[in-house]
């Protein structure tokens, strides 16, 4: 039963109301020359903290007392000297969160820029910006407008994000507008775009049920899905601001999928603005080609191509950067591959496309390019599985010429570092978070967060060839937190080939009593384009943070919660992410699920298999509802979310990358036939709580209706709760929701708490 007391026990591990109770989770530098400044967390708020690169001394950046005083009365309004509206600081003047800045020595102020308006892309200088009216792409200069192209139609836009970005209707009803989608150049002179036909890509509805009046409203989409003759296109060019010509490049039209090339930020400009070059991938990820195209006229040259049998990725977290540098004043660039079956750096001849040499190699794998330094020739990365721990990162050093690998970074904890991370037009629902720099523009000193799901973030400051200098930071956990505060149990088991090993991780209650017997959640998501397991417990990115502590929520009602990456998720060989290709119908290779559950019952005695529930959101929620069809003797409940319950329904550039092409059958099944769920609706034999929103703009909600429908016309019984207005972020956040999960669980799995 879910009681008031039990649901707020739960609840109080959410990650929104853990956050505030962290403070320091990891340290972000600003840097002063070899000095930086960061935002130590402290239970009385905010303070602003120098650090001294050469000795790791801290003082105050300013007087927090004298410098709430001067605002309050330069702004009029009350500052507290722990909550004070900085958002930088020069190491004389500190500029607000509205873009004025005080000079700390006399209240002298300086009028904030003028700020962009909606939509708006900057250039480099901040005088000038681009954006989108009427399918064209204009330029203003302070209050004069000019427009730049002239062929933009409907559906046929410059500059323009695809309609099947999955946040399109999301944005469009929270009021929020895409940044023009160019790139500057270097001189601000030209401007590299696309215009994106997605004119003969078909229409997707999405039905507001509840929009306010009594007459539902119909938003619509171009979607391309699995199969689709015709998908998203864009075809480059560059203009230049200066004569008003507009170069079309011969090269394309290239396939957009969700994103375009300027959105994946796979596009370079050469330093002395003369050349572009960028990615190109086929429609199923299979080819990837590098192409110059000069500005002066429109010339396009194919630099270098790689093809796989499989799918081909530039970074092997869907989140980070391409790790492919252009190095032009080198003449070089560094590709990144997994031809050797790990995710390796080469350097390439930038004239001839030639590759000069490995960079890295090893039994390991390359996640992220965190530097790179032409002039001196090495560059530095954040690389994973140096250690026991396959998914745990380490940060290296190495010259481009593949001499002298060296660790910067000792231990077996993952290493976090300040640096940027892909921002998918999604991520424009929130303010962007802050991200400061891992390395002293020097490059003498750099500081690293490590941590892991049992430890607590240590920030550290080392010198540039690893020594340490000082620990800046531990993190720590408020009185009101910590009392009740339990870690994870990390584990590791053997997958059901009966070779491969797989980590996971459990979180028991807080009140957990090894003599009592507990039901299990398995909480899923297959990828393949991530996985579900977190490498640290406590991190300062919420949607990681929220991924740790979720499983804590539902460990509280009194079950044991488990969380392990199958084969076929991304992080280690290329083999092991390969075998998600073409199997989409098991989803996060399920037999490895099942042989994890065995294996931690013969270990744990508290483990019982006669109660296992399994719970996922979008990708997470087709495995949940998977596991229950084929499976049913070893998962008995699932709590499904926004599931993308048949691969034919779904994005074409997702599940095409991991199915390869639609082969259509005479009997009219295709290949992917298998890797829907409604088909086997009449397997159900478990209980099932299925979810979704009405305006969930990346999974449809047509696909939990359509498995509705089958479950119906087998007359199964199962749970469903449509939710109006729920976008496909939002279903979990919401107390409604997480409140009936909850009970739901309790009421088919039990607890003996």
């Amino acid at each position: 039963m879910l009681t008031d007391e039990r649901r707020e026990r739960a609840e109080r591990f959410l990650a929104g109301r853990v956050r505030p109770l962290v403070c320091n989770p990891q340290v972000r530098p600003h840097w002063l020359g070899d000095r930086f400044w960061f935002r130590r967390e402290t239970a009385d708020g905010i303070t602003f903290t120098l650090v001294d690169g050469a000795t790791g001394n801290q003082s105050p950046a300013f007087d927090h007392a004298a410098t709430a005083a001067l605002l309050s009365r330069v702004t009029g309004t009350p500052v507290s000297p722990g909550a004070l509206p900085i958002a930088d600081f020069d190491g004389q003047s500190v500029q607000l969160h509205d873009g004025r800045r005080v000079r700390l020595s006399d209240g002298d102020i300086t009028p904030a820029p003028a700020p962009l308006r909606p939509g708006e892309t900057a250039s480099p200088d901040g005088r000038r910006a681009v954006f989108c009216r009427d399918h064209n792409l204009w330029l203003r200069t302070g209050h004069t407008e000019q427009r730049l192209t002239e062929t933009g139609a409907v559906h046929h836009a410059w500059a323009k994000s695809p309609d099947m970005n999955l946040t399109t209707v999301t944005l469009q009803q929270r009021g929020i507008k895409l940044p023009a989608n160019v790139l500057w150049s270097p001189d601000g002179v030209k401007l590299f775009t696309s215009q994106l036909d997605e004119r003969a890509v078909l229409d997707f509805p999405l039905v507001q049920h509840v929009p306010g009046g009594p007459r539902p409203v119909v938003h619509s989409m171009k979607f391309a899905l699995s199969g689709d003759a015709a998908l998203p296109l864009e075809s480059h060019a560059i203009i230049d601001l200066g004569t008003g010509a507009v170069t079309l490049a011969p090269s394309g039209p290239h396939v957009t999928g969700m994103t375009t090339c300027l959105e994946k930020e796979e596009a370079w400009w050469s330093a002395d603005s003369s050349r572009v070059y960028f990615l190109d991938r086929d429609r199923y990820w299979r080819r990837l080609t590098l192409f110059e195209l000069i500005a002066a006229t429109g010339a396009v040259r194919e630099v270098y191509s790689e093809t796989v049998p499989t799918f081909i990725d530039t970074n092997l977290s869907v989140l980070g950067l391409p790790n492919i540098r252009v190095l032009d004043t080198r003449g070089e660039f560094i590709w990144f591959s997994q031809e050797d079956g790990w995710a390796h750096l080469y350097l390439h001849d930038l004239a001839t496309g030639q590759r000069k040499n490995r960079i890295t190699s090893g039994a390991w794998a390359v996640r992220d390019i965190a530097h790179v330094d032409p002039e001196n020739g090495f560059v530095e990365f954040l690389a994973g599985g140096m250690v026991e721990h396959p998914y745990h990162r380490t940060l290296c050093r190495a010259a481009l010429d593949g001499s002298g690998l060296t660790v910067l970074t000792p231990g077996g904890n993952d290493q976090a570092l300040a640096i940027p991370l892909k921002r998918v037009p999604r991520d424009h629902i929130r303010p962007p978070g802050e991200t400061g720099a891992y390395r002293a523009p020097s490059g003498r000193f750099f500081v690293h967060t490590h941590s892991d799901l049992t430890t607590l973030p240590v920030s550290e400051l080392r010198r540039a060839d690893g020594s340490l200098v000082a620990t800046i930071a531990t993190a720590e956990l408020a009185p009101a937190l910590a009392q009740d505060w339990r870690w994870p149990e990390p584990f590791q088991v053997t997958a059901a080939d009966d070779e491969t090993k797989l980590f996971g991780a459990l979180w028991l209650p807080t009140d957990f009593d090894p003599a009592k017997k507990y039901p299990v959640i398995d909480y899923i998501y297959p990828g393949p384009q991530r996985g579900q397991l977190p490498t640290v417990m406590l991190t300062d990115v919420m949607g990681e943070l929220g991924r740790s502590t979720l499983p804590q929520v539902f460990a509280e009602l009194g079950f044991v919660v488990l969380n392990v990456d199958g084969r076929g998720t991304p992080l280690r060989s290329k083999a092991f992410h390969d075998h998600s290709y073409g199997r989409l119908d098991d989803p996060g290779t399920l037999s490895d699920h099942v042989a994890t559950l065995n294996q931690l019952a013969a270990r744990h005695p508290w483990f019982d298999l006669s109660r296992v529930g399994i719970m996922g959101h979008s990708g997470g929620g087709y495995a949940s509802v998977r596991a229950l069809l084929d499976y049913p003797e070893v998962f008995h409940a699932a709590v499904a979310t926004s599931g993308n319950h048949d691969q034919m329904g779904y994005s074409f550039a997702w599940t095409e990358k991991y199915m390869g092409p639609v082969v259509r059958n005479a009997d009219g099944s295709t290949n992917y036939s298998t890797a829907a769920n409604p088909p086997y609706a009449a397997h159900l034999r478990g209980k099932l709580l299925l979810a979704a929103g009405d305006m969930d703009d990346n999974v449809h909600p047509a696909l939990t209706m359509q498995l509705a429908a089958a479950l119906i016309a087998a007359d199964k019984d199962f749970d469903y709760i449509p939710l109006p207005n729920d976008d496909h972020t939002t279903v979990w956040g919401k107390p409604y929701f997480l409140r009936r999960a909850m009970r739901f669980m309790l009421r088919h799995l039990g607890s003996q708490q």
